[in-house]
């Protein structure tokens, strides 16, 4: 029996890929990079800004804080969040749970990032006894460091878990943490 469904938020849980474009378009544009989506997706998707945000600044030429970038996209994403497509699916799963399996969210995102799609987004409200976000570890995906801290938070064996995730990143942390992965290939 599954004691922990540990699912992933952005391209698994909610679609998030034109919201996170246009937020890191606007801020980078800010400083004067330019960046196409198609560009940005091959770099950036399933990654935390610390992972791309310091070669798109080096590429372009721009001495500009990658921190500020990332703080003033967050900015720029409050707005976007309501427009997200959740996956209903996956929601219903989450609602559907026994009493005696928890869920968690498991994230590379920013944890502004993820109360602004959470508060935003009625569906979603209530459904995790845990939200590991970027901010709450050392290493993103594909270390698995937030999925050895859910993992611990709810004192389970990896075996007794499924994680849902989108990415090579997530996919590959998922997989350094021994826990069983469902890939999601939602907002194709």
């Amino acid at each position: 029996m599954i004691q922990a469904y540990l699912v992933d938020l952005d391209g698994t849980l909610v679609d998030t890929r034109r919201a996170n474009f246009l937020a890191y378009q606007a801020a980078l544009s800010e400083v004067g990079v330019a960046v196409d989506q198609d560009h940005f997706e091959d770099r950036a998707f399933g990654k935390n800004w610390r992972q791309f945000l310091p070669a798109f600044l080096s590429e372009a030429g721009v001495a500009a804080e990658p921190a500020t970038i990332a703080a003033r996209k967050a900015e720029l994403y409050q707005a976007a969040a309501k427009d997200v497509e959740v996956n209903l699916p996956l929601v219903r799963l989450l609602q559907s749970r026994g009493s005696k399996t928890r869920a968690a969210l498991v994230t590379s995102a920013s944890a502004a990032n993820v109360q602004a799609i959470l508060g935003a987004n009625a569906a979603l409200q209530g459904l995790f006894d845990l939200i590991v976000t970027g901010d709450d570890v050392k290493s993103h995906k594909p270390h698995p460091e937030c999925y050895l801290r859910a993992l611990d938070s709810f004192d389970v064996h990896p075996s007794d878990c499924l994680a849902f995730e989108d990415s090579a990143a997530g996919t590959a942390a998922a997989a350094a943490a021994c826990i069983p992965t469902l890939i999601i290939r939602f907002g194709e």
